[in-house]
């Protein structure tokens, strides 16, 4: 099976307190409904993690908790499926481009099965990753995953992770164009 790499914007959040601070903004009921969508579809497509590195803000761990929830129904009847282990890293939290790159670098190595490494952050880095590894502009509104691969015939990760020459884009999935949108 060939690594992948998912870059996922989390799901749309809701400003209607005024008097939270951005990291603690929750997910809005869309947000709340999309996160499970992109989870089962994450499932159908063979694309689950083996390890999810997701933000510390409420939001993305709010979408990151239904996503698991939507897995472990998905695993009652498919014993098989193997969750992701989960890491919350505070430094995910409105990470630049390079900085994200560097926390999936150093935790891809616990990437046994072959599945590959889930980031859930925020924009602009993450918009600005997928575009700059994808070789192309990328938007990615909330709730968008975008896919890559490393481009080796061998699958494995590439020994120059900012190097665009050695990933294979696959495409962006948004919550609201998944009957349309194909890899």
């Amino acid at each position: 099976m060939t690594r992948q790499l998912l870059l996922m914007r989390h799901a749309k959040s809701d400003w209607k307190d005024s008097g939270l601070g951005d990291k603690e903004r929750p997910l809005n009921s869309r947000g709340r409904s999309t996160a499970p969508i992109m989870a089962q579809w994450i499932v159908e497509q063979d694309l689950l993690p083996d390890i999810v590195l997701c933000s510390s803000a409420i939001r993305t761990q709010q979408t990151l908790d239904l996503m698991l929830q939507k897995w472990a129904t998905l695993r009652k009847a498919t014993p098989t499926l193997a969750l992701p282990q989960v890491s919350i890293e505070d430094q995910l939290y409105l990470a630049s481009d390079s900085l994200i790159l560097s926390i999936v670098q150093s935790n891809a190595k616990v990437c046994s099965s072959g599945n590959g490494v889930m980031v859930l952050g925020h924009n602009p880095g993450m918009e600005i990753l997928a575009s700059n590894l994808a070789g192309c502009e990328v938007a990615m509104p909330t709730g968008a995953l975008a896919i890559l691969t490393p481009s080796s015939p061998d699958g494995k990760w590439p020994d120059d992770w900012a190097n665009v020459k050695l990933w294979k884009w696959r495409g962006l999935v948004k919550p609201r164009e998944l009957g349309t949108e194909t890899i």
